[in-house]
């Protein structure tokens, strides 16, 4: 358990103070998930007095990442506490589809659409889900425009669901008819948004229902971390948890990091939390010292915020001084003439700090390198501009925006794979856009052979007409495959120092086409087998060349793995919760940062402002205070290093004029002397140079099982799939095993309280838990599917039901820490539990839907991995796992295999050794020929098919 001497005096208080509503400020830097770990295993001390267990905590976070930062910590420091996977750590929305999953039986075979694929759902189902109906204020007879208006009536949907609409008003009949049509079409299709999961969870939690009732017994204490960015429905959702349930409420947060208030995030419940409770009920803790960033990075973040009026009073930010403070080297504010020499400006800088000695917490100093460096942008349209400069000194970069990844030479040329079969280019066209990429290897006689192949794919030929499915993901792989484009053959020995080393450029090159597979996989989860070949390659070139930079505003976050030695361009908003050593932010110019209102159609032409409470947040303030928030935390993900830089924008005057910001930065000082300085030449020789070593990327992962089965057969498979994202190809049969899954979920619940089902709710609970997203409505194959997996159900339901009176757990959680940064996840189908002449017998049951799978060794290793979260669990080694196949082709138990301690202890050093790999980064390619072989679908990318003559399947 924790030791109270590790924790700063408030950080103490905070932890051990556990009979009040909790307000913790805690500022930029303070450590705030380490006090939240500290506080659930404080809670968690029988030894402290409290009769708390995991299942009686929630805490919420802002992202999953945070979420595996938070449960890694927690686990770090509870010790072989049992049962932590009962504890919830993750979002509001995760946990709100969790429930509604585990509680709503009609909700299991619901997906959730992200931004990107919602806004490609609406396109597809624009004549029927309500955008027709939603029209100007001015002009009745203007409404909502297919691709053009999407993202506005998302808006919309968004804010009529989330926000508080003021006493005595309610929204226009158009407006609600809308909405109907837009929430019966997501449910017709079996999804949700995300503000369909919160309402649909409150919905629950308003009635008399198991969840309520589970939360009535259980949860007595909630955590809210980045509470500051709550919006109202969210905030409904949490004082109905803490009303059900009488539990205590901890919220985290910083009312100066409230920068998603365009989402509807509202600063104003952490500034008026006390207000919610009796004085005597609730206590203010901050956390005010800054473990991140040095002296100097801190009070000039400090001196900027303290001008907002609108925040919680008498608050302070101070270093901790983990980090040196250099006066005129560590921060340099540089004016230049133009945008050009700014953008020469920045990428000098890049090459002089390179190599420079930096120090992280307790570790050995390393030499500054590319991926230790952040570009921060307000808006993506600064990017180009910038790119262009680092390219020209060969700078490696990685970008989040959409607009960036469509300019590189290897996306342009996978693009014109498609171009090409849409006849908008030759033969020859694409092939010279394929052999201009940088280093390529690949003959010209290869690319030319798959030219020829990708031929026998035009959409307009008889035999694809005819074919029951046309996946542009498969064409891209198969491409790939036929042009023998490896990673290797885009990396040159004989580089020269000057030159961009090959090997970082390689695997840019295929981080990139990873990201193009992405965003095929986007288009066709959405589009797929909807339309006749013709057309959906059609609306896949469309969306790219129309939408798809509108679709993607704020790109992807950063791999949890592993990202390329490159520096790295985001915006402001994507970088929060994010350090880096060193920080550049470039563009401070008035209408830039700040940034000017934005002008053309908004939200507000379509909805009345009045109905709308506290509507302005929206908007933006007029005295700037949401955006310097914004620049408050781009300044504080700075640990040393910080470059500000502004150059007037000779070709737009919107952009000549310095930010409003730079006079109250150059207010900050340290003794009386200007932290922000000015040198141009940034010249670092009086810092020592020592090699560039990137910072270890994979620090508080939690990793599920499909990723460790990948770099246990192959960790070049998992850098393929897991690092540089490439997507498998979808086709129509995907949903057979989810359908059986949850079939046999809610069969096992249900049997588990003791309920048997007739033959007729045997049926509709078979109708109601299959789901075939992928299949067309109309096809034959429809019918066939369901009624082979009714038969399958019904076969297993009649022959096991005997047998329903042993089980002990239905889909399970478990977790098992393997080192201070590794957490392994999973889900167990069902435990069954046998009294036999007085000793217990516990079996571990995995459900298959092709017996290839069950009989696999890689099988074997995903239940003893099992058994291990298992012990985690309940303290016991179970007897016995099993497979038991339930598939089209018929059912088959397999016989039980038993295990014992040896068994948990080779399992627990195989992911042991595959942890290492992702900490080495050691993606090595197996020799294996019972895993390399044709059945390796992402053979397609790996030069071991040339190697061992192996013929992928088609």
């Amino acid at each position: 358990m924790i030791d109270l001497n590790d924790f700063s005096k408030n950080q103490q208080e905070a932890i051990t103070t556990n009979d009040k509503h909790l307000r913790i400020i805690a500022c930029a830097g303070s450590g705030k998930t380490t006090t939240v770990a500290g506080k659930v295993a404080y809670l968690l001390d029988s030894d402290n007095g409290f009769d708390i267990q995991p299942e009686n905590i929630i805490a919420f976070t802002y992202t999953e990442k945070a979420a595996g930062e938070l449960k890694n910590k927690i686990l770090n420091n509870v010790g072989k506490l049992r049962g932590m996977a009962n504890m919830y750590t993750g979002t509001i929305h995760g946990w709100c589809l969790k429930s509604l999953h585990e509680n709503e039986y009609k909700y299991q075979s619901y997906s959730v659409l992200d931004d990107i694929k919602l806004k490609l759902f609406v396109d597809k189902y624009y004549d029927s889900i309500g955008m027709k109906k939603v029209t100007k204020l001015t002009n009745p007879s203007a409404c909502l425009r297919r691709f053009v208006d999407t993202s506005l009536f998302i808006r919309i949907m968004d804010i009529v669901r989330e926000s508080e609409v003021k006493t005595g008003v309610k929204f226009p009949n158009n407006i609600l008819a809308a909405k109907k049509d837009y929430e019966t079409t997501l449910n017709e299709k079996k999804y949700f948004d995300f503000a369909m999961i919160m309402e649909k969870a409150l919905e629950s939690l308003r009635n008399d229902t198991n969840l309520t009732n589970y939360i009535r017994q259980n949860l007595k204490y909630l955590i809210v971390d980045e509470y500051q960015d709550v919006n109202p429905i969210q905030q409904k959702l949490i004082n109905r948890l803490q009303e059900i349930s009488n539990c205590k409420l901890i919220v985290v947060g910083d009312d100066d990091q409230n920068i998603y208030q365009w989402r509807g995030s509202n600063n104003k419940y952490i500034i008026e939390f006390e207000k919610q409770f009796n004085v005597e009920d609730v206590k203010t803790i901050p956390l005010s010292l800054n473990y991140r960033s040095s002296e100097g990075v801190t009070k000039l973040a400090e001196t900027l915020i303290s001008n907002n009026v609108e925040r919680i009073p008498n608050k302070k930010m101070e270093s901790y001084k983990s980090q040196d403070f250099n006066r005129n080297k560590d921060i340099l504010y540089n004016r230049y003439q133009d945008v050009e020499k700014e953008n020469e400006g920045i990428a000098k800088y890049i090459n002089d700090i390179l190599g420079v000695s930096f120090v992280e917490r307790n570790e050995e100093p390393r030499g500054i390198t590319y991926s230790d460096i952040a570009i921060l942008l307000r808006t993506w349209n600064k990017a180009n501009s910038i790119v262009e400069a680092l390219e020209q000194h060969n700078i490696p970069y990685i970008t989040a925006g959409v607009n960036q990844l469509f300019d590189t030479e290897e996306v342009n040329a996978a693009l014109s794979i498609f171009k090409f079969l849409y006849d908008d280019i030759t033969p020859i066209e694409l092939k010279k856009k394929w052999l201009q990429i940088p280093n390529i290897k690949t003959s010209s006689s290869k690319i030319e052979n798959a030219i020829t192949n990708l031929s026998q794919r035009k959409p307009n030929l008889e035999k694809v007409r005819n074919n029951w499915e046309y996946s542009l993901q498969d064409i891209f792989w198969s491409f790939l495959n036929d042009a023998e484009i490896y990673e290797e053959n885009f990396v040159n020995s004989d580089t020269s120092d000057l030159e961009l080393k090959t090997k970082e450029r390689a695997e840019i090159i295929f981080f990139n086409l990873g990201k193009f597979s992405q965003v095929i996989n986007d288009f066709e989860s959405i589009n797929f087998n909807s339309t006749k070949p013709s057309f959906h390659l059609f609306s896949f070139l469309s969306f790219i060349t129309y939408v798809a930079k509108d679709y993607y505003p704020e790109g992807w976050l950063n791999n949890p793995y592993r990202t390329p030695n490159a520096v790295q361009i985001m915006t402001i908003h994507q970088s929060k919760g994010l350090e880096f050593p060193c920080v550049i932010l470039p563009g401070l110019n008035q209408n830039y940062l700040p940034s000017k209102k934005p002008g053309g159609l908004s939200v507000w032409h379509f909805l009345d402002r009045d109905l709308v409470s506290e509507q302005s947040r929206y908007e933006g303030d007029k005295k700037r205070e949401d955006e310097r928030r914004l620049l408050y935390v781009a300044l504080t993900r700075s640990q040393k290093y910080l470059l500000l830089t502004q150059a007037p924008d000779l070709s737009n005057r919107l952009y000549k004029k310095e930010s409003q910001f730079v006079t109250e930065l150059h207010e900050a000082k340290l003794n009386s002397h200007s932290i922000m300085t000015t040198n141009i030449r940034h010249d670092f020789s009086y810092a020592d140079k020592i090699r560039q070593k990137p910072k270890e990327k994979t620090q508080n992962i939690s990793i599920d099982f499909s990723s460790l089965k990948d770099i246990f057969q192959c960790p070049y498979r998992f850098k393929l799939v897991s690092v540089f994202g490439f997507c498998y190809p979808l086709n129509q049969r995907m949903g057979v095993g989810r359908s059986f899954h949850n079939c046999l979920m809610e069969i096992h619940k249900e049997a588990k309280k003791g309920e048997i089902l007739s033959q007729n709710e045997l049926s509709e609970l078979i109708k109601r838990q299959t789901h075939f997203p992928y299949l067309n409505p109309k096809s034959e194959k429809l019918e066939i599917l369901h009624d082979k997996v009714e038969d399958s159900v019904k076969k297993y339901h009649d022959k096991n039901k005997m047998d329903f009176k042993y089980i002990e757990f239905v889909e399970q959680e478990i977790q098992y820490k393997i080192n201070k940064n590794i957490l392994v996840v999973g889900r167990i189908d069902l435990i069954k539990k046998i009294k036999d002449s007085g000793d217990y017998e516990t079996t571990i049951v995995e459900f298959k839907s092709d017996e290839a799978d069950a009989d696999s060794p890689i099988t074997k290793d995903q239940l003893k991995l099992y058994a291990l979260g298992h012990r985690e669990l309940t303290g016991q080694i179970a007897d016995y796992i099993m497979t038991y196949v339930i598939g089209v082709r018929g059912n088959k138990l397999k016989s039980p295999e038993q295990i014992n301690e040896v068994d948990l202890e080779e399992i627990e050093q195989k992911i042991k050794d595959a942890v290492a790999n992702i900490r080495t980064e050691s993606f090595s390619k197996t020799d294996e020929k019972r895993i390399c072989d044709e059945n390796c679908f992402q053979i397609r990318l790996c030069n071991h098919r040339v190697k061992y003559n192996i013929k992928p399947r088609r």
